[in-house]
């Protein structure tokens, strides 16, 4: 028997209550029944995906973890004699704790209280913020414009003393110049993400949630009504257009990555969070790790003179124009917060000044210091991590020189 409830409250993670009382006898196949119940389950799971189950009854010598490895149980008592015959299964785990009570009249099952050890997401999770760039329509034709109104000769002039163009300071200026128009064409917000929110919840849902909020503080019946079916209509369109961004998923079957994103929604996979280690001498203790095969090298750099009738190698425009314009935008930036996007967009704005950059180089046969940074991220191989050694050095370099190698 299927019961499905709606409380006056439910934590917002779970939308329904359904309860299931199962009785499974003796005589019973229990392989049959536990086909008949997973059925019946799935469908009422495949109508109410975020619906809190309670699974109770006399069933135990049918194992239910072999047909819903995700329900978890909470009786851990005998119920009759020395045998536990009453079980209980929910889709969380500890969300009770079963305590033994006493006969329900000449009955020779003891009763079973189910404390609700529950605690919301809401109240054990924090809150977590993070800064994101919102890039406007027209900020890429905007950024465009910017750099081809740019006379980039100006920094090659501020950088050359005597006939001589100090390469750092002239890829420094250029990137920094790089990253300030960036910033002037893109808005940087703060957002809130909150355990329990839903991953339809858009901007628009949560101004039509303050305008009934509003609208009921002001006692106007007329506009309470208008508000709420607005909301009604409001939430029906999110979740639509929800459901229509993941079945686009689906569109190109080349897409790898938009497949396994539709399937990791699908399936509700969230992969274990990887808890961040707050020790501050961790990152002295890494950088000692990764470098311990140069601490024995104490033989100084020295740079090999030129070969008589050497001729430096030239990178022509076309080939730098090309390079850029094959960059992948999603490719993760280094350290001077330059992606790949804004490279392979103005590939024909950033071609000469970033040609210039390359055949100077070339030239002196020194690399800009800039383009030698590298942001090293650790990543945890395993967890719990027990040394140094069961992190994987993940090196993020600019992508201007990536480009260039």
């Amino acid at each position: 028997m299927f019961v499905k409830c709606r409380l006056f409250y439910l934590p917002r993670e779970f939308t329904a209550i359904v309860i299931v009382a199962v009785y499974i006898p003796p005589c019973t196949n229990a392989k049959d029944a536990l086909r008949e119940l997973y059925s019946a389950i799935s469908e009422q799971q495949t109508n109410n995906p975020y619906g809190f189950f309670i699974i109770a009854g006399d069933y135990n010598h049918a194992n239910l973890k072999s047909v819903l490895p995700k329900f978890y149980q909470h009786v851990n008592f005998a119920t009759r004699g020395n045998n536990t015959l009453d079980l209980v299964y929910t889709t969380v785990k500890n969300a009770y704790k079963a305590e033994p009570r006493p006969h329900l009249g000449y009955s020779d099952h003891i009763s079973v209280m189910l404390i609700p050890a529950y605690r919301p997401l809401l109240k054990f999770t924090k809150p977590v913020q993070k800064e994101v760039t919102v890039w406007p329509d027209d900020a890429t034709s905007t950024l465009q414009n910017c750099f081809q109104c740019t006379d980039w000769n100006m920094f090659r002039e501020a950088a050359t003393y005597n006939n001589h163009t100090d390469l750092h300071k002239y890829t420094e200026t250029v990137t920094a110049y790089i990253k300030k128009c960036i910033d002037d064409v893109t808005v940087t917000k703060t957002i809130t993400t909150r355990a329990n929110q839903k991953p339809w919840m858009t901007a628009e849902v949560h101004g039509l949630l303050k305008t009934r909020d509003d609208a009921f503080r002001s006692g106007d019946k007329a506009a309470l009504k208008t508000a709420r079916a607005n909301l009604s209509r409001g939430i029906k369109q999110a979740k639509r257009l929800y459901a229509q961004k993941i079945n686009n998923h689906f569109s190109d079957s080349k897409d790898i990555r938009s497949l396994w994103q539709a399937i990791q929604t699908i399936t509700d996979y969230k992969p274990l969070p990887q808890a961040c280690d707050d020790d501050t001498s961790l990152p002295d203790a890494l950088n000692k790790f990764y470098a311990r095969f140069e601490m024995q090298n104490d033989t100084p750099a020295q740079k090999l003179p030129t070969p008589p009738n050497n001729q430096a190698l030239c990178l022509s425009p076309a080939d730098v124009r090309k390079t850029l314009s094959k960059v992948k935008p999603r490719k993760a930036a280094g350290p001077d917060n330059i992606p790949g996007h804004v490279l392979r967009d103005c590939a024909a704005q950033l071609t000469d000044v970033l040609t210039d950059i390359f055949n100077t180089s070339l030239s002196q046969a020194v690399v800009p210091t800039c383009l030698k940074s590298t942001s090293i991220i650790p990543v945890p191989k395993k967890s719990p991590v027990s040394c140094l050694n069961d992190y994987r050095p993940i090196a993020l370099t600019p992508i201007m020189m990536k480009c260039f190698e």
